[in-house]
């Protein structure tokens, strides 16, 4: 289920985007704030948020650090909400993917872990299918944009009708 969620997240996001016109920010603040509702609830319900309050006034290390993850998680979202936004969740997905693959790669030379020949060709597979999609729908939003009949523009196929229809919304 959580696969399925995540891999939602971003087209969903970007959906929102387009159709509602709505910004970075109001989607930082609903979906944070729906997080919240449901960890609360959630702490509520198993009778551990007295003891969550209690273990975080007690210890004031816990306060900076957990400050710290969240600022880093704010800067996070906003990058990620940027990149739905302004490139889409195509283009998101295969960055995600390009930095998992590099991580990876960066654990196996600090760590000293031996890559076997499988998973080399593992990760050129995935790596080359990600490449492979991202070109194939750069290439379909290229003609997308390029015939006003297949961008679903009526403005620009009714002319000033269009435009009228447009100005009366």
């Amino acid at each position: 289920a959580f696969l399925v969620l995540d891999g939602l997240t971003s087209t969903m996001q970007e959906k929102v985007f387009k159709e509602h016109k709505t910004s970075k920010y109001n989607q930082m603040l609903y979906i944070n704030s729906l997080s919240a509702c449901v960890s609360i609830t959630t702490l509520l319900l198993t009778g551990s948020l007295g003891p969550a309050v209690d273990f975080f006034f007690s210890h004031p290390r816990f306060i900076l650090d957990s400050a710290t993850l969240s600022g880093a998680a704010v800067a996070s979202q906003f990058f990620i909400y940027s990149l739905v936004q302004d490139f889409g969740a195509l283009t998101f997905a295969a960055t995600m993917n390009v930095r998992q693959v590099v991580s990876i790669i960066v654990s196996y030379i600090t760590y000293g872990h031996h890559i076997t020949l499988p998973q080399i060709f593992g990760l050129a597979a995935v790596f080359s299918a990600l490449f492979y999609k991202s070109c194939a729908a750069s290439r379909g939003a290229a003609k997308k944009d390029a015939d006003p009949k297949l961008s679903g523009d009526s403005g620009a196929a009714y002319g000033a009708a269009g435009d009228a229809k447009a100005g009366a919304v």
